[in-house]
């Protein structure tokens, strides 16, 4: 993959800058005074193109010779797991907010 290049730069090189400059963006995002639903849009505007350049570059499912077998494989597992987000919030609505006593911060008996 480092026959690639992107604006003259290797392309580790320049998915490295291209993650820092994002990862900048979002501690600006956390640390203004933003609305919880403001910062909220912000960081998964910007954690969307992080997975694609991580799993692109990093994870060789672009660019390679045989990436398309890779990204196959990658994504195989994405479907079962939206599957299984699904039905946990479907069938249980309180799965987030009515966990058992025993699944909360701060019950610890040591």
């Amino acid at each position: 993959m480092s026959e690639h290049k992107i604006f003259g730069q290797d392309i580790y090189w320049a998915n490295f800058i291209g993650l820092m400059v994002l990862t900048a963006i979002e501690v600006v995002a956390v640390g203004s005074e933003f609305s919880k639903a403001m910062t909220l849009f912000i960081l998964v505007g910007i954690a969307i193109p992080k997975f694609i350049m991580i799993a692109a570059i990093f994870m060789h499912l672009w660019g390679d010779k045989d990436s398309k077998i890779l990204t196959l494989t990658a994504l195989f597992p994405t479907f079962f797991i939206i599957v299984m987000v699904l039905f946990i919030g479907l069938t249980h609505p309180e799965a987030t907010t009515g966990l058992p006593e025993w699944c909360r911060p701060g019950y610890y008996k040591l």
